[in-house]
């Protein structure tokens, strides 16, 4: 029998006026396997003197949504409707809360969902809509378990050519590093409907140290694109924003207000107006053209439209000197192709997101190259392999080849914002 697991203890008001008082309770869930190995539920309610838990004793057992009381349970509870009902109603959501830990099989699940008074959850009938935090949970869940093979951590940490730490030390050679990360989603805050940043200093689960290839660069950009706005589409975005706020009326009104403010602006030319505004009855835009030569001031302006993500592409020319070296390439192309590989999960139900990396330009001493950019987190979006970059098959004894050429292209999880450089002294780095 697997140990009993309390709920936290929950306020709850019952009776009314100078009879109101708050009692304070919690459920007990207790798990027990008969000898064919099915798992029944016992549902305890047990009552407290004070939010702290003192004086805890059990006044009823709960099957389903019906509460046997025992003599435990004084006449406040048992004498009042209104207040089994909401003892109940606390209890079934405390029970709800402690289940993962102890329903893990859809059999077990049923069982518990049988004695918490909820038989039908989880099914596709009367299944209530479940919270971004609950699909959450789900998905990572038993249903997001990684398939058998899948290398979650323990990936090496490689550097190649086998001298460059001793390059780096004797020679001051700066080097480029690829953390490899686990792919964290981002939290969901239900509350300012808005996504947390995930945490971009988590541990790496593995590292290739290279030297720095040439013709690196970055490239920053941001959308921007021209839009217009005639004066007639500011009466409609008005008229529209008076609709709502203000009603249907109103927002008739507005335009009539408008329309007459713009007829007094034109003065002679209010013939023009009625050809616009007559197009704009008929759904065509071009009756003003066809009967004067002329078009509302589209007021055109280049407007943002929203950032972009950067892009990262490097090369490199590995050709192993000696069977050590050429075993440490090898595993730099497995490390990359694996770690950027999707991950299927254990039922095939989903699939998860492949593992992601941290890029950095280092100097000698291990800190970030500060005169060049930075980048923040990011995904192996493409990764290629040359086997013959000298333009002919060549291999060692062992069959390594002579020579790999290895092209990766990376893109950045987030955009670049002001606020990323900061707002203290300006200072002497290039920062992203």
């Amino acid at each position: 029998m697997a140990d009993p697991v309390t709920s936290g203890i929950k306020g709850t008001e019952i009776g009314e006026g100078k009879d109101k008082k708050t009692i304070y309770t919690a459920t007990k869930v207790t798990p027990t396997t008969d000898e064919n190995g099915k798992t029944t539920y016992k549902m305890e309610v047990i009552q407290y003197d004070d939010a702290n838990g003192g004086g805890g004793r059990t006044i009823g057992e709960r099957d389903g949504d019906k509460i046997t009381y025992n003599d435990n349970a004084n006449e406040d509870i048992t004498g009042n409707t209104k207040a089994q009902e909401s003892i109940n109603k606390d209890s079934q959501d405390a029970a709800s809360k402690i289940n993962p830990p102890l329903a893990t099989t859809a059999e077990e699940k049923a069982a518990f969902n049988s004695a918490n008074g909820s038989p039908n959850q989880g099914s596709e009938e009367g299944t209530p809509t479940a919270t971004v935090a609950e699909a959450t949970a789900a998905a990572n869940g038993a249903a997001g378990k990684s398939a058998d093979g899948t290398r979650n951590e323990g990936f090496p940490v490689l550097a190649y050519p086998s001298t460059l730490r001793k390059d780096v030390d004797a020679m001051k050679q700066d080097y480029i590093k690829f953390d490899m990360l686990k792919y964290a989603p981002k939290e969901f805050d239900s509350e300012s409907f808005a996504f947390a940043d995930r945490d971009s200093n988590r541990k790496s689960i593995g590292s290739v140290v290279l030297p720095i290839p040439g013709g690196i660069q970055d490239s920053t950009a941001v959308s921007w694109g021209g839009q217009t706005m005639t004066p007639l589409d500011m009466v409609k975005a008005e008229a529209a924003l008076t609709g709502v706020s203000k009603g249907i009326g109103e927002m008739v009104d507005a335009v009539g207000n408008r329309v007459q403010g713009l007829s007094g602006a034109v003065g002679d030319n209010k013939n023009a107006l009625a050809a616009v505004i007559a197009g704009m009855a008929a759904g065509g835009q071009q009756l003003l053209t066809r009967t004067t030569g002329a078009i509302a001031n589209p007021n055109m302006e280049l407007l943002f439209n929203g950032p972009d993500l950067r892009t990262f592409s490097f090369q490199f020319l590995l050709a192993p000197r000696d069977q050590d070296e050429a075993m440490t390439v090898i595993k730099i192309l497995r490390f990359f192709k694996q770690g950027m590989a999707p991950i299927r999960t254990k039922a095939r139900l989903f699939m998860k997101s492949p593992h992601t990396f941290r890029l950095s330009y280092n100097n000698p001493k291990g800190q970030q190259q500060k005169y060049l950019n930075k980048f923040k987190e990011c995904a192996l979006a493409g990764f290629g392999v040359n086997y013959t970059p000298n333009g002919n098959y060549s291999t060692y004894e062992d069959g390594v080849m002579t020579a790999y050429q290895m092209t990766m292209t990376y893109r950045e999880l987030k955009p670049i914002y002001n606020d990323d450089y900061g707002n203290e002294e300006f200072p002497e780095e290039v920062g992203f």
